[in-house]
Order: C-alpha cells, then structure tokens, then sequence
C-alpha cells in the first residue's frame, strides 16, 4: 500500500503533470477552445485521409465515364469535401497558434510573478546573494537557454495534435489487418522511447550546465547593455568579452555534445527495427493491391495511413520544448519552497513603534555570510545609542557595511543577538522593523524612473504629497537639480527612455539622500548613510554634512565614511577592525589616544587641508 501512495506521489510531482497544472493559468476561455481544437484536429486528418483515397479512386471511371457519370459524381464531392477540411484545417491551426501563443504568455506571467512573490516574501537579502538559488531562478524564467513554461505550453498543445494525428491511421491499418499497427507502431514506439530518454538526459545536461551559461551571459551582457559600454569601449574588452563569452559557452556545451553522441549510438538498434517494420508494412499493401484484393481507393488511404503513423515516432522541437519546460518545474518548486524556508526562518511578530527610544545594541554578535566559511563578526560588541549620531570607520573588509545589513535585519546573526531597547531583533516584524530603518547604501538604486520616484521610495505614503518631496529635495541640496530636469519631478531618469536624463554621480547622491529624509519624515528612526557623499567633493561635502547633521538632530543615525571630514563631525565614532570594535570616542578623543584613528586621520589630513583651500 505504501508503495503505491508513493507512486502516485511521485506522479504528482512529476515534471509533465507539473507543466500540465499550469495550462488552466491560460485561462478557461483559452483553455477550452484550445481543447476544442486539438481534439478536431483527428477528424480532419481522418476526413482528408478517407476522402483523398476516394478522389484518388474516381479519377479512373471519371475519366472514362465522365462528370455526370457515378465515379465523376464521387470525384466531385470528395473533392468538395477535401477542399473544406484542408480550408477548416489550416484556418483552425491558426487559430490554435494564435490562442497557444496567448495561453504561453499568460502561464509565463504567472510563473513571473509566483517567483517575483517568492523572492520579495523574505524580509533579508541572503537569498539573493546566494549564488544556488539565483540559479534556480535563472533556470526558471529561461535566462541560460530561453526556454520558460509558457514555451512548454505551446510545445503541449502542438505535440497533443501530433499525438492524436496517430488515431486515424490506426483506425485505418488496423481494418486492413488487426495486428499491422501493433507492428509497425511497436517498432516507431521503441524508437520514440529511445530518443526521448536520449532528450531527456540532453535536457538534465544543459540545465546543469546552468552557472556556466549564466557566467557566458553575463559577458554578453556586458557587451551590449549601456552600464558597461563605455569601459568596453575605452579599454578594449571587445575581443576579451568574445573570447570570454566563447569559452564558457564552449565549455557548457562539450558536456551537452558529449551526450548526444552517446545518445546517438544507442538510436541503431531501434531505427533498424522501425525499418523493417515499415518495409514490411508497405510490402503487404502493395501486393494486397496487385492481387486485387484492395482497390485504388484503399491503397491510396492505407499508404497514407502508413505515413500518417509515423506520428507516433514524431519529436520535434515542440516535444524539445515540452521536455525542457516540464524540467523547469521541479526548479519552480524548490524555489518558492526555499525562497518560504527563508521567509519562515526570518521570524518575528513584535511591533516596532517608536523604537529605538533608548539604544540598539550588538552582543557578542558573529556572522558568516551564505556560502562562505570567513567570519565577518566573531563576538562584536556595539552600542547604537538613540538619537546619537555614530559614525563607523575602518579599513576595507573591517564590516562596516555589514553591520548596517544587521542593523537594517537584512540578515540575521549567526551567533550572538542584536536587541533594541532590551528586545531581541528577531522577535520584531522584519517588514515593521525595516520600515523604521532608512539605509542609503554605497550602491544605492538609481531606479530607471521618474524623479518623484526616485525620492518617494522613500516613504510610499508620501509619494502624492509634492511639498514633502520639495523639501526633502530642499534638505538635500537637490532642488537645483530637480528644477533643471525638462519635466520637473516627472523627468525619468534615465536616458534609455524618451525625454529621460540621466545624473551624475554627486547629483544621484543628493537624490538618493533626499529619499533617506523624506523616510526620515515618513517615520524611519534609524537613518543609516553607508559612503554618503563618496561623489561630492570636499567642500560640498562639508557644507552638505553640517546641513545634514542639523536637519536630523534627535534622529539615529549610523554614518560610515572614508573621508575623516565627515566622520568627525559625529557625536560618536567607532573604529572596527578584524570584526571588533578597537576604539570608541569623540573625534578628539580619538586623536589624543594615538591609536588606529589617529594614524588614519594624519593620513588624510594634510591632502584634505589642500583641497580646502
């Protein structure tokens, strides 16, 4: 008993019923039309068999007897009638084209988005640095070889008209002799077996050569999309991007090549058996004809017929398509069943409001990121105090930007805990508590979309109220820069679009800091600026930092920076190194101590003298 509840679990997740599940995502409507008209397509293919053999057959008497004669009666209307079903039959096939096409778009749309909603439900990024699951996706919305489940559906509604093309010469063979379709179909069915096992197995090994065509990918991409054309260009990487491109390309494909040659040779014994088979078939009829056992008519029909079976050996590349589309399904699967492992695992129900209204504190946190085995954080100790502003300094690799990941819980401590005012981090909602962090990372967003937008980000909320963004843009030092766009707040943003601009680096900076003020208003309680002004220069930085310390007094604020003219105007600075934090203090306290901050900031002072000046 229990093995056959396995069995029948098994079947449940297999590949085709998986892909097969995904057809009523077509909608009914299309769903049942498509239905209608692969099931009329045997008629037709019945209608045309029979009433082409009788054509075939009344041509002789015709000839002899003329038009008005029994046999020239019989020529006419089968011919009317064979002129209707091949009218009926390519109108209906395109018909079924067109609906397949839609049906293809509708199911792709639904897996887009079951995966878009998948990746979005985690409250951390760990998911998406995880090079496994960006796997998995690639494979799902066909980004190493174009193949999504929308193709399997069209691929299933073009085999479904091959496969029941095989019932009128069935039908047909089988009147002529009972056991002619079990031999010849038997040989065409072996055959079919072996080259779908051999598809199959292609199939397992391309989609396993998935990180290989995603590195090959990036290089095209790099090729042609406008982020990275000037550097192609202005280095020369043309030939190496190729090169490169080719290689991993080169590399992927031996395996799949390698494959089909094995694939290849096991197709011999088969094809042999399929023709014998087949000669035999058509040996019999014809000599059925020359003893007069048939008439012309039957030999025209059963030689059609034999053709017409071999429908059952049919693998084109619609039963390509379907195969590597019912591959993807288990992918889908495990990604919105890891993607909910990760949703569950980043727990916590507890409101947030209102904090921190005394401190954030790291206690004897560690962290190792997904994948790897170097410890970030081996026993950091931090105290974020409320409404202080800090300021995070340390050489690269210190972890600096992974503290504000924990800060803002886009991933959570290995070891150790992080508590807000006393609570546990991981008994807050994470979706409650990010909404009380603002972070401008070092590689914020530029989103290819208005400027309005861009800010509103922000704090949704807010995106309708235009005096909000005005003096977000105003406490920025961006409004010069939205009054000069052609279109004001409605200017998109990039110059892949007409009419869009696209900014420079110092004034993207201004835009993406305006959006952390406005979540600021929004209600954030924690701002955190990773390199805010690493494209302004000194003196605007200064005078945008003075501004900016102003304007957020009262507010958390994290601030990590290379330049020691903007850290220094923080209440309180730390110095991580080696994963700990080594020194805690005010700007001149920190000086007079004489130890790792002192030495940084003798480095930069003297060439920040200078460009002062």
């Amino acid at each position: 008993m229990l093995g056959a509840r396995e069995r029948i679990r098994r079947w449940r997740r297999s590949p085709r019923l998986l892909l097969l599940r995904e057809v009523p995502g077509a909608g009914r409507p299309i769903t049942a039309a498509l239905g209608g008209l692969v099931l009329l397509s045997p008629v037709l293919s019945f209608t045309i068999t029979v009433q082409g053999g009788r054509l075939v057959g009344s041509v002789p008497g015709a000839v002899r007897q003329g038009w008005d004669s029994p046999p020239g009666r019989r020529l006419l209307t089968a011919l009317v009638v064979l002129a209707a079903a091949f009218v009926l039959e390519y109108a209906a096939a395109g018909v079924r084209e067109a609906l397949s096409f839609i049906a293809a778009r509708r199911v792709d749309r639904r897996v887009r988005t079951r995966v878009l909603d998948a990746a979005l439900q985690p409250a951390g990024v760990a998911h998406v640095e995880d090079p496994e699951v960006l796997d998995k996706i690639a494979v799902v919305q066909g980004d190493a070889n174009g193949v999504t489940p929308g193709t399997g559906i069209e691929g299933i509604v073009q085999v479904a008209v091959h496969r029941l093309a095989v019932i009128p010469p069935v039908v047909l063979l089988g009147a002529f002799r009972w056991w002619l379709p079990l031999v010849v179909g038997g040989s065409l069915f072996w055959m079919r077996v072996v080259m779908r096992r051999h598809i199959l197995t292609s199939v397992e090994t391309r989609v396993g050569q998935t990180p290989v065509l995603r590195r090959s990918q990036n290089f095209v991409d790099l090729a042609l999309l406008p982020a990275a054309a000037k550097e192609t260009r202005v280095f020369g990487l043309a030939d190496w991007l190729v090169e490169r491109f080719r290689g991993h390309y080169l590399t992927a494909m031996h395996a799949v090549w390698r494959n089909r040659a094995a694939g290849q040779r096991r197709l011999v014994p088969p094809l042999l058996a399929m023709l014998a088979a087949a000669g035999f078939g058509y040996g019999l009829i014809v000599q059925a004809a020359v003893d007069r056992r048939i008439t012309l008519t039957g030999l025209t029909i059963l030689l059609n017929a034999m053709g017409g079976i071999r429908a059952i050996l049919s693998i084109s590349n619609h039963d390509v398509q379907v195969e590597q589309a019912s591959a993807v399904m288990p992918t889908l699967v495990e990604v919105e069943r890891v993607l909910a492992e990760r949703r569950e695992a980043m727990e916590g129900s507890a409101p947030s409001d209102g904090m921190p209204a005394r401190s954030v504190r790291f206690e004897g946190v560690r962290f190792t990121y997904p994948g790897s085995t170097r410890e970030v954080y081996d026993g950091l100790d931090l105290e974020v105090r409320a409404g202080q502003s800090l300021a995070v300094v340390g050489v690269n690799g210190a972890g600096k930007t992974t503290l504000v990941k924990l800060l803002a819980r886009l991933h959570d401590p290995t070891g150790g805990r992080i508590t807000v005012d006393g609570v546990d981090l991981r008994g807050l909602d994470p979706d409650r508590w990010q909404r009380r962090v603002a972070a401008i990372f070092q590689d914020f967003t530029r989103y290819e979309l208005s400027a309005a937008d861009n800010v509103a980000f922000g704090a949704l909320e807010l995106a309708g109220d235009r005096a909000a963004l005005d003096d977000a843009a105003a406490q920025a030092g961006a409004s010069e820069i939205v009054a000069g766009l052609p279109r004001g707040w409605d200017t998109v943003l990039s110059r892949r679009f007409t009419d869009g601009v696209d900014l420079s680096g110092g004034q993207w900076q201004r835009v993406a800091l305006a959006r952390a003020l406005l979540a600021v208003r929004g209600g954030a309680g924690i701002l955190v600026l990773d390199e805010p002004t690493a494209n302004l220069d000194v003196r605007a930085e200064a005078e945008l930092y003075d501004r900016f310390l102003e304007l957020t007094r009262g507010v958390t604020t994290v601030v990590i920076s290379h330049r020691f003219s903007t850290v220094r105007r923080a209440e309180r600075i730390v110095v991580l190194d080696q994963g700990r934090v080594v020194e805690d203090g005010s700007h001149a306290e920190l000086v007079a101590a004489g130890g790792h901050y002192a030495r940084m900031f003798s480095l930069q002072a003297a060439r920040f003298a200078e460009e002062v000046r």
